[in-house]
């Protein structure tokens, strides 16, 4: 997929500083996919810690799709949340299974994303060049009916004297299928994340470079292992496929459990996915806010 180069400003929650998603490509166009039934159950492991890690499935059937994470965190138990697509409805529903909550929300066009994204600010400072290259390897194996590439990507990262970020390496092998149609979206998986932009003493922002060696799509990874290296520690995290399954998959699952009730919405926008939507719950929510905004003006 080409196009034009896009790069903006993604917010992830417990991340310090920005998180630029630069790559050349088109805009993804949203989609109404007509899916196979699909479920894919996968384990994700991070760093040398085996009991750190998450458990993913994903689920397919028609124009809907439904992932489940469960998080195993050593010393504070097990967390999980679901996300449900319904690209026939052009909507995405949030669930908190713990709590019996869930949020909905428009599906939006990528380009209405990106321009509601705030620009990267033009850099001062030293040059920092990142560099992305994906070598499709040509072996293939089957998965269900589907056959997986195995994909090569390497995310180097190469600065200047005086600049900011530090120099890494990304290498990540995997194996892919292709889904056309995830995310109610047409994009094919080209794109990388890369963590950085830390600003000096002097306050000078690095001048980012991007280039692109090999484009190859990856999909939708049953299989990886990632190694990440930077001031000379490496961390490795994997990703194993634990079961593929084409067995029939009923239609409730992709749609709100009757026993949820609404979580309640924040006055700056999103959902509070722990607490419900009652009247008390909104008068203690809008009192807080209007006690930030006193201290705001009276401090």
């Amino acid at each position: 997929m080409r196009g034009r180069r896009s790069a903006l400003l993604v917010p992830i929650a417990g991340a310090v500083a920005p998180v630029i998603l630069a790559q050349t490509l088109s805009i993804p166009a949203f989609v109404v996919p007509t899916f196979a039934d699909l479920a894919i159950k996968k384990r994700h492991s991070f760093g040398t810690t085996s009991s750190k890690g998450m458990t993913e499935v994903l689920y397919l059937k028609g124009a809907r799709e439904r992932r489940e994470f469960l998080y195993e965190q050593p010393g504070n138990g097990r967390s999980s949340y679901a996300t449900i697509m319904q690209c026939d409805q052009r909507r995405s529903v949030q669930l908190n299974p713990e709590a019996r909550l869930y949020s909905v929300s428009v599906v939006e066009d990528w380009s209405a994303r990106l321009n509601r994204g705030r620009p990267v600010p033009e850099g001062q400072g030293a040059d920092v060049t990142t560099t992305f290259d994906a070598v499709d390897t040509g072996e293939r194996r089957p998965a269900g009916h589907y056959f997986a590439s195995r994909v090569r990507t390497t995310v180097t990262v190469e600065p200047s004297p005086g600049a900011n970020s530090p120099p890494s390496t990304r290498e990540t092998d995997g194996w892919y299928i292709d889904l056309p149609g995830l995310g109610c979206s047409d994009a094919a998986t080209t794109a990388y994340l890369t963590a950085g932009e830390v600003v000096g003493p002097s306050g000078l922002r690095d001048r980012h470079h991007y280039k692109t060696k090999g484009a190859a799509s990856r999909g939708y990874a049953i299989e990886e292992t990632t190694r990440f290296t930077q001031a000379g520690r490496t961390n490795v995290d994997r990703v194993e496929l634990i079961e593929l399954s084409e067995s029939p998959l009923d239609l409730s699952l992709f749609d709100i459990p009757r026993d949820y009730r609404p979580a309640l919405p924040l006055v700056r926008g999103g959902y509070d996915l722990t607490k419900p939507d009652t009247l008390p719950n909104r008068l203690r929510m809008y009192w807080d806010e209007i006690a930030v905004v006193a201290r705001t003006i009276f401090r």
